[in-house]
């Protein structure tokens, strides 16, 4: 772009700025970044980065992209701090270090933000829905966030907020191991509570394999034990009951959200679920012995 004097016009500063939650040696963490630098819109990008491992040439040398390092482990709240305490765009983002960023994902966010909406909650889709154990993890925690979900029914995560809400409502608890988020869009007013955007679409990049699914659920599971019990709200008894019983409606909804093409993968990924959330029970039960 030139100016009327034949000069290069100064680039406006982007009006969102993004998050990239980074913790220990994550393969899929320069994909994130990538993610972002090849949205229609410019970005203001911060990647917070915590628990040891060495960051990629490409990622540190990227003019882009800032980078600040912790030399102590940051529970998800505090690296979400330190990224909006490093950032200064009209509008904050978050993007963890195993997700993607479909396009217009940036783009969304912004004209909503634009048009006075205070928060914006993302839709989440599965990297390999035609794989059963890739979707069978994604249904058993993310069946309620991806795009067809009912809008009434829709959990509000993946949120990117108007920067004054922090100066409003305070920032992200530091002392929580997950849960932060909820925590967070609990303090909201009604008028600034996130609104359903399932134009802006996130890709979880979830396990893969039989191993590592029933591996991510228990600890999934054990998490959020912890941090519903931190929060006073729910025992883990509790919680492993929530687990088991929202299997059926799992298996209910899940012909909504997965696209008729997939439904043959569906089919298989019924049992996997099943005892994906047996697992996420255990992991939950497992919590009771934990301070």
């Amino acid at each position: 772009m030139t100016n009327e004097a034949g000069g290069d016009a100064p680039e406006r500063d982007p009006d969102l700025a993004v998050v990239v939650l980074s913790y220990g040696p994550r393969p899929t963490l320069v994909g994130a970044v990538r993610s972002l630098l090849t949205q229609d819109d410019r970005t203001e990008i911060v990647v917070v980065h915590s628990g040891g491992g060495e960051l990629p040439d490409a990622l540190v040398s990227q003019p882009r992209v800032q980078v600040v390092v912790s030399p102590d482990r940051l529970l998800p709240g505090a690296a979400r701090n330190l990224g909006i305490a490093s950032t200064r765009a009209a509008f904050v983002a978050f993007l963890a270090d195993d997700c993607l960023a479909s396009p217009g994902w940036v783009r969304h966010r912004v004209s909503l933000h634009r048009a006075g909406v205070s928060a914006v909650a993302s839709a989440l889709t599965c990297h390999k829905p035609r794989s059963p154990i890739a979707l069978a993890a994604h249904l058993s925690l993310y069946f309620r966030r991806m795009p067809g979900a009912d809008p009434a029914l829709a959990l509000r995560y993946g949120v990117s907020y108007t920067r004054a809400l922090f100066e409003r409502y305070g920032v992200f608890r530091d002392d929580l191991e997950s849960g932060e988020d909820t925590e967070f869009n609990q303090r909201l007013a009604a008028h600034d509570a996130p609104a359903w955007a399932p134009e802006v679409v996130t890709v979880h990049i979830g396990p893969e394999t039989l191993p590592a699914f029933f591996q991510a659920q228990w600890r999934r599971g054990q998490r959020m034990a912890i941090a519903w019990r931190a929060l006073g709200a729910y025992s883990p008894t509790k919680v492993a009951g929530n687990a088991l019983s929202r299997t059926a409606t799992i298996l209910n909804e899940m012909w909504r959200v997965v696209e008729s093409r997939a439904f043959g993968v569906a089919i298989l990924s019924v049992p996997l679920i099943v005892c994906g959330n047996i697992m996420y029970a255990c992991g939950a039960l497992a919590a009771r012995t934990r301070s």
